[in-house]
């Protein structure tokens, strides 16, 4: 995961996952008629983000890599399937959300969460934005009892609350991603917040 980055990739890795920039789709469409070298770009740009979901639905960091593989495996496969127009975010997450689904069902109990996963790509904006030190450290710490609080949710709920509060999904985006209701998303999400906010916070209860 650390190969060299082409300019086109530097340059997009510090705009939003979900932006949907002409070189971006120019990637895409590059990839979709076999260019190896675009395909390649493209698994750069994301798989950094898709190791760190599968870490933070519960998957160890072995794991989280493995289904990022199989992940990509499958977007490689189906690409010529993906209709120029799409959100290639969406569909893209769908297939790696898939992915961590399936290896949730016979992984091992997930370890520490290290901050080596999203909490590090938080760390590495931090750094960027030129925030004071004592706020990096503040933002940093919080994040590692965030992530390391995340075990006393219920699956369902962790991985509502990881899209909708970590990776910034809508409800509705969730919802079609997880073939869940509007309603049933936000009852997680809330239920996951209240759970959080009792472990990270108990004195205030």
């Amino acid at each position: 995961m650390d190969a060299i980055k082409s300019p086109a990739v530097a340059a997009l890795e510090t705009a939003s996952p979900r932006s949907e920039t002409p070189e971006v789709t120019a990637l895409v469409e590059r990839a979709k008629t076999g260019d190896a070298e675009a395909f390649g770009d493209l698994m750069r740009l994301y798989e950094r983000r898709i190791v760190a979901i599968g870490m933070q639905m519960g998957l160890t960091v072995d794991d989280a890599l493995d289904a990022c593989q199989d992940a990509f495996i499958k977007v490689f496969k189906y690409i010529g399937r993906y209709r120029s127009g799409e959100s290639f975010y969406r569909w893209l997450y769908r297939i790696a959300i898939h992915a961590v689904y399936d290896h949730l069902r016979w992984s091992r109990p997930p370890g520490v969460i290290s901050m080596e996963g999203e909490g590090g790509v938080q760390a590495m904006q931090l750094r960027e934005a030129g925030l004071p030190l004592d706020a990096r450290v503040e933002a940093e710490d919080l994040t590692r009892k965030l992530l390391g609080g995340l075990d006393c949710l219920s699956r369902q709920e962790r991985i509502v609350f990881v899209l909708r509060d970590l990776q910034e999904m809508s409800s509705e985006e969730i919802g079609t991603v997880l073939h869940l209701s509007q309603v049933t998303v936000r009852r997680h999400c809330t239920s996951a917040r209240q759970k959080l906010r009792k472990r990270l916070f108990p004195t205030d209860h």
